[in-house]
């Protein structure tokens, strides 16, 4: 019994102790942002809730990590879906895309969660509050189109100008 104890052990020391030396994506877990997500976006507040909810996890800097986060190997695969999504879209670094970059941005949203291909399935199993009701579809469906819209005509108006 003492033998299988100190297997035990030693087994957690090799897991616990790769997961918090190494990490092949990065700093992906460093300092939480605090900057609200969607900032200088024209959203309101149900769907800057259903972004949070459903999207803040992988696609922002606002990552909630759970315990299991932090034991090799399955803390690499997390981070690499966090790592992955933030590379695809980053909510807290909304402010920082060109407009042109936003419209892209919106399109991608509107066909992946029409698609319902986001939020992941393999992400929903552990987190199901995270699934998009019909409701939620709508609004952020909704928003796309009226956001891309805003962006467009914005867009449309620079062109316009004449350059000094």
């Amino acid at each position: 019994m003492r033998l299988i104890l100190k297997l035990a052990v030693v087994a957690m020391a090799l897991l616990t102790i790769p997961s918090a030396i190494i990490h092949p994506y990065g700093p992906v877990k460093g300092t939480p942002s605090d900057a609200p997500l969607l900032s200088g976006a024209d959203a309101n507040s149900d769907v800057t809730r259903i972004f949070e909810r459903s999207c803040g996890n992988c696609h922002s800097d606002r990552t909630e990590w759970p315990w299991y986060s932090y034991v090799a190997p399955l803390s690499w695969m997390i981070e690499n879906d966090v790592h992955s999504g933030r590379g695809h879209m980053n909510l807290s670094h909304w402010d920082g895309y060109t407009e042109e970059q936003k419209v892209d941005l919106l399109t991608k949203i509107g066909v992946e969660v029409r698609n319902r291909r986001m939020p992941l399935p393999q992400y929903l199993r552990l987190h199901p509050q995270a699934r998009l009701s019909n409701d939620d579809l709508a609004r952020i469906n909704a928003w796309v189109q009226g956001e891309r819209r805003r962006l467009r005509a914005s867009i449309q108006a620079k062109s316009k100008t004449p350059a000094d």
